[in-house]
């Protein structure tokens, strides 16, 4: 390639490369678009931050509380099965790969002293309230991280209501159980938290 041809190369490149910048410019002085000072479709968060407690309540459920009151010893004796292969029920039972579970409702965690617990459950303060046994059914391995046991819980909190109202028959004297007006209670004091959300905001 002679000089001549190298410059009418080099000329055809740079129409090139100039006649793309220059398409560019013009279509974006064309189809420019300013940035919006506000979105077209404004949202409002106030509501969400103004929820109920009566809407949390339709996504997340009736309390455990509220559904050991109609719980079924019945319903929850059929639940248990799922448990009788690793626990025994009667006064005095002999340990299995669980723990025997007479008298567990209200009883200290960890303190049936023929069992060889694991150390998540001896470091577990406290005693086996509907509470704690309502989160330990729903998921062991969350509530009690560390602990031995295999079972992958109950997703319906009416099975749990049931079987926690069938292991509190397993004793001499059943703990007694949350009042509606406990429940009331708890129930008032997240409506007052939640309302007075907004203002710390």
């Amino acid at each position: 390639m002679n000089s001549h041809d190298l410059n009418k190369f080099a000329m055809g490149t740079l129409i090139a490369i100039l006649g793309v910048i220059g398409f560019n410019l013009l279509s974006e002085s064309i189809f420019h678009q300013a940035p919006l000072e506000a979105n077209a479709y404004p949202i409002d968060t106030s509501a969400v931050a103004s929820a109920s407690v009566a809407d949390v309540a339709v996504e997340e459920g009736p309390s455990i509380a509220e559904l050991l009151q109609t719980a079924d010893i019945e319903k929850g004796m059929s639940v248990f099965r799922k448990c009788a292969a690793c626990h025994t029920k009667e006064n005095g039972g002999a340990n299995k790969i669980g723990p025997n579970l007479w008298n567990v409702v209200g009883r200290d965690v960890a303190t049936n002293g023929t069992f060889n617990y694991s150390d998540a459950m001896l470091a577990q303060e406290g005693g086996w309230s509907f509470d704690l046994l309502n989160r330990y059914l729903t998921k062991p391995k969350d509530a009690i991280p560390g602990n031995k046991m295999v079972f992958a819980g109950l997703k319906k909190g009416s099975d749990r209501a049931n079987v926690m109202m069938y292991l509190r028959s397993l004793s001499d004297a059943p703990m007694e159980l949350p009042t509606m007006a406990a429940v009331e209670e708890v129930m008032e004091e997240a409506t007052e938290a939640v309302e007075a959300a907004p203002e710390a905001m």
